[in-house]
């Protein structure tokens, strides 16, 4: 079992990285402009996918600048700030409410980490970049026919490096 996970991962790390070429680009421009700016990064997570807040915080290549958004704080987001929302999939009713909230309140930056689980929407509303995870489903079969190993927050972590490493490239680059 662990031989497949561990193919089925490689998979999905590899459908992330080609399929999100262009959304990686637009939301580390984001970021980088938040960090050039002296903004702040906000992230916010629901269940497993806290995992991605804590690297984004407290990990060892958190951002300088970063936090956890809390419900009072909304009010307060400006152009200049940055806001990182994980989700197991897209259409998580609780993220899109915050994520309208914020939209329709603020001038902040969204970035939405989430597995689209339905290709018939083109974009994700409220948005300025999404990350699909590609995590639909266990990747590895069991012996009842049922799925298991839903690697949900490991690719949001993926993802999520693959932001801070995007960001750090063009940060250095504004430095030469």
């Amino acid at each position: 079992m662990l031989k497949i996970f561990s193919t089925q991962l490689n998979g999905i790390f590899s459908k992330i990285q080609q399929d999100n070429e262009f959304a990686f680009e637009d939301a580390a421009r984001l970021l980088a402009q938040t960090v050039l700016s002296n903004g702040t990064v906000y992230f916010t997570g629901k269940d497993e996918m806290e995992a991605v807040c804590a690297e984004g915080i407290h990990g060892q290549e958190a951002f300088s600048n970063a936090k956890r958004l809390n419900a009072s704080e909304v009010s307060g987001l400006t152009s200049v700030d940055t806001v990182i929302a994980s989700a197991r999939f897209h259409c998580d009713q609780q993220t899109l409410a915050l994520l309208q909230e914020i939209k329709q309140n603020t001038d902040a930056n969204l970035i939405f980490l989430a597995s689209q689980i339905e290709k018939e929407e083109e974009t994700i509303p409220y948005c300025d970049a999404f990350i699909d995870l590609k995590v639909k489903k266990g990747l590895v079969p069991a012996e009842n026919g049922e799925r298991v190993g839903i690697p949900s927050a490991m690719a949001g972590l993926f993802a999520y490096h693959a932001l801070f490493l995007t960001a750090k490239e063009i940060l250095e680059e504004y430095e030469d």
